[in-house]
């Protein structure tokens, strides 16, 4: 009697195993030398696109050199598919409008100094006038000097157009069909960056407690530059909505979009802190420790950045618990200086950005049990509106 092991792989299937695994690590090491080289994906996919447009554009009858098909596949490439769109559409615009007055004029007036100003200059004011994106305007003037110098022969001015029309479509669904690979990769990368600078601020607070200045002017840079940061992630995901393929891809993207917003109004709240410490440290005669909330706030930053990088079930645990660790201590610290006489406004003001911080950590993993949080009462127990 015979008797298979299913829980193994047989010899065959781990040898193809084994195959496939060094032919990935070929190609990568491959794409590593030829970025190196500056090979990259999107210089091999505009080059592509130039040479395609050309052969597709030579099936148009009539058009034996059909320049304005790689020229428009050259300039339409772009790194997302939304920008590629939007260039293709530019282009195909301007090309439209500066063939038809290049054409237009040069049926009427031969081709010297005075007839080329005015072209350029009528192509160029219409654009201006019906507010056209400035990129269409310039492809407008490129497109009346080539067409007035080049394009006196019968049906050159259409042509043009369905080269520009093809060139534009290659590059746009070249890049549609060859996206970015794992681009949710290096944005969660970049969130976590994000939230790891965040930590800086935070310890520059720690460990200068009285320049306080200083500390606000490194959370406005760090607010700015996340605002930046937002706006390149949405950028990003807007690419994938407009391809076919890569579907997980593009659900990531979408969720990173979300938590970068939720890390951008955790940096909101770390500058109302540095702002709200600038306010008490010039108040005379008061001086408040805020070094253990602020370091138990690190720490929860760390421990989400770490949930974050891992995107697993353990980290977000542990989120989780730090999270109901950091309320509690919150709680008791501010529960203590309730009962101090002449308890700033400020004070109030730093423990509700706390509280907020916190809030946009929970909200992020919704396993978390909801706390005490209503309107003034962003801790259990706690009427910090009392003090604002």
């Amino acid at each position: 009697m015979i008797v298979k092991d299913f829980g193994r792989p047989s010899y065959d299937t781990a040898g193809s195993i084994t195959k496939k695994r060094r032919l990935v690590r070929m190609m990568r090491y491959c794409l590593t030398q030829l970025a190196r080289l500056g090979l990259t994906l999107q210089v091999l996919k505009t080059a592509f696109a130039a040479g395609l447009a050309w052969l597709v554009a030579l099936l148009i009858p009539g058009s034996s050199y059909p320049v304005f098909a790689p020229l428009a596949a050259i300039l339409t490439m772009q790194v997302t598919i939304a920008d590629s769109i939007e260039k293709g559409v530019y282009r195909v615009l301007g090309v439209i409008v500066g063939v038809t007055v290049g054409g237009a004029i040069g049926s009427y007036f031969a081709v010297n100094t005075v007839t080329i100003f005015f072209a350029i200059l009528l192509g160029i004011s219409a654009s201006t006038a019906f507010r056209l994106n400035p990129q269409i305007t310039s492809q407008v003037g490129v497109s009346t000097l080539l067409v007035l110098v080049y394009g006196q022969t019968n049906g050159y001015i259409l042509g043009r157009i369905w080269e520009t029309m093809i060139g534009s479509l290659v590059a746009v669904l070249l890049n549609i069909a060859i996206s970015p690979p794992q681009a949710s990769v290096a944005a969660r990368q970049a969130v976590v960056a994000s939230i790891r600078q965040l930590m800086l601020v935070l310890e520059h607070m720690l460990d200068a407690p009285t320049d306080t200045e200083g500390s606000l002017l490194e959370a406005r840079r760090m607010v700015t530059r996340i605002e930046k940061e937002h706006l390149q992630i949405i950028q990003t995901a807007h690419g994938f909505r407009y391809t076919p393929f890569q579907r997980r891809e593009r659900k990531a993207m979408f969720e990173l979009v979300l938590l970068i917003n939720r890390v951008e109004h955790i940096s909101i709240q770390i500058r109302g802190i540095a702002r709200s410490l600038v306010d008490l440290h010039s108040l005379p005669g008061q001086t408040y420790d805020f070094s253990s909330v602020l370091k138990d706030v690190r720490l929860c930053l760390l421990i989400f950045a770490r949930a974050v990088a891992a995107n697993d079930v353990e980290a977000k645990e542990a989120a989780v618990m730090a999270v109901r660790e950091m309320r509690a201590n919150f709680s008791q610290y501010y529960y203590a200086l309730q009962h101090e006489a002449d308890t700033a406004p400020e004070v109030g003001a730093i423990f509700s950005d706390l509280g907020r911080i916190l809030d946009e950590i929970e909200d992020k993993f919704p396993a978390l049990n909801a706390q005490a949080a209503g309107s003034g009462r962003l801790f259990p127990g706690i009427d910090i509106s009392a003090n604002e």
